[in-house]
């Protein structure tokens, strides 16, 4: 069997007509392109909000280059930010994972404050370049991480930085390795569906249900 090659799903300009309630923006991280994690996070999202239409769009976090090196949130900064300011009440939900969601960061970082609402959404973010300082023009920031366990394969995420906790997020959401989904596999950082889309605890709130009730609260009339 080949390769799944899991291509970039770029943001693309919509009619006066047909414009969406919102948009979710997908940036995956190193090797998402063959790994498809977070590929395959956007092709199942089911929305936010019943009944509400939207769009999605989904990035490599090297922005389609290959950026071992160096990265390319840049080219994601400027056509979001074309978008937003062509369409200044389409509320956006960023979601990164991994690489993804320090570059998500540095993506809302570059963006204007006055353009159109923007939720941000982090899920085990890594880097060493980045840093986790909050972006002036995020409203909302909800942050997953894995905080222990994860086996041999953690060790990709524990060298290229994890994040963890995140002094400017307005939520931060500590899942453990040890623990399982409601499918009863392991949280892992090569999965990153269960941290988006499940609390850690019975009390808590998922990132999921975060940014739907952010969505309610700023969805154009």
């Amino acid at each position: 069997m080949g390769a799944v090659m899991h291509f970039q799903r770029t943001l693309n300009r919509f009619s006066r007509e047909n414009v969406p309630g919102y948009l979710a923006v997908f940036i995956g991280g190193f090797g998402d392109m063959f790994a498809g994690c977070l590929s395959r996070v956007e092709k199942g999202f089911p929305g936010f909000l019943p009944g509400v239409a939207y769009a999605t769009a989904y990035y490599h976090w090297d922005g389609g280059g290959c950026g071992v090196f160096f990265d390319r949130c840049g080219k994601i900064a400027v056509e979001l930010e074309e978008l937003r300011r062509r369409y200044p009440g389409l509320p956006v939900v960023l979601i990164g994972h991994s690489y993804g969601g320090s570059c998500a960061v540095e993506v809302a970082r570059r963006q204007s404050v006055q353009a159109a609402p923007l939720c941000l959404l982090t899920v085990d973010a890594v880097a060493r370049r980045q840093k986790s300082v909050r972006p002036a023009c995020v409203e909302w920031w909800g942050n997953a991480y894995l905080q222990d366990g994860g086996g041999f394969m953690d060790a990709v995420p524990r060298i290229g930085g994890r994040w963890g906790h995140c002094a400017g997020a307005d939520a931060n959401l500590a899942f453990s390795g040890y623990s399982r989904d409601r499918k009863g596999r392991l949280y892992s950082h090569r999965r990153p569906a269960p941290m988006l889309y499940e609390p850690p605890g019975e009390k808590a709130c998922s990132l999921f249900q975060a940014a739907a009730s952010w969505l309610e609260r700023n969805l154009p009339d």
